[in-house]
């Protein structure tokens, strides 16, 4: 036998027998209770619910209308046009006195970890995303507005927070609200920076949730693209390194930025 034909006949023959070189065999889709349905089905994806989790979704229910605060199938929109899956909607703040309550704890936490406080009286609303915007300039899409005041020579400080949101996004944004309040009491110069005032009002949220075991919140911060408040963000938390108080915070930010006329904030 010529030497050619032996050795095609030999390639042959280990081709047939190799397993690793036949082509790939396709795998069966799997199933798996779909998060949503709960119907034992094929997982068409892998999407996260509001505790950061991955959970599977079958073909039907991941074509379905997403919840605006996590990746799974929403049932329910709020008076604020949000859109909230059934494990987001079951704890959603919608009731003035339920609102106050909340942000009062916040307030407490804030000043327990991070020694970040005002003395004043603040009001507590909640409010429609119609509302929200127009008290801003009409185009973002506001969760949260800080509001300071003069009434009759009298200072007054309202925080207003989205109707509707889930309790760990409320908490979020009440802690990036009431930085603002602090902001505007211990570093009023820094008020009219939007990049300083909001990057840093999302460093405290950030801080805030991180404390709370609030993943999903602190994802939500780090994926922000835009300048202000996801580029504010990065460059307050490069300032800050290990400064953990808002005694400290504020030490950082005077250095950075003093008072006019004043060397280091002093």
């Amino acid at each position: 036998m010529p030497k050619r034909v032996f050795l095609f006949l030999l390639a042959a023959v280990v081709t047939a027998f190799s397993p690793a070189l036949l082509p790939a065999q396709k795998k069966a889709p799997s199933t798996a209770k779909c998060a949503h349905c709960q119907k034992e089905k094929f997982v068409s994806v892998q999407a996260k619910n509001a505790a950061g989790k991955q959970v599977p979704l079958c073909y039907e229910c991941a074509m379905l209308p997403r919840c605006d605060y996590c990746q799974l199938p929403s049932e329910v929109e709020t008076a604020g046009g949000d859109h909230l899956c059934r494990d987001c909607a079951k704890d959603c703040i919608k009731d003035k006195a339920e609102a106050e309550k909340v942000m009062k704890d916040v307030r407490q936490v804030l000043n327990a970890k991070f020694k970040m406080t005002t003395k004043h009286k603040i009001i507590y609303e909640i409010g429609s995303r119609r509302d929200l915007n127009l008290e801003a300039d009409g185009e973002h899409n506001e969760l949260g507005w800080f509001d300071p005041k003069t009434i009759r020579n009298k200072p007054q400080y309202t925080i207003r927070i989205l109707t509707g949101l889930p309790r760990d996004v409320f908490r979020s944004v009440g802690a990036h609200e009431l930085a603002h309040d602090w902001m505007s009491e211990e570093l009023p110069h820094l008020m009219d920076k939007p990049e300083i005032r909001e990057g840093f009002a999302e460093f405290v949220a950030w801080s805030f949730s991180k404390v709370e075991g609030n993943k999903r919140m602190m994802e939500y911060t780090e994926r922000r693209t835009d300048d202000v408040y996801g580029g504010g963000f990065r460059k307050v938390s490069a300032m800050m390194g290990d400064a953990k108080t808002a005694s400290e915070w504020k030490a950082v930010l005077l250095k950075e930025f003093p008072l006019k006329g004043k060397k280091n904030g002093k």
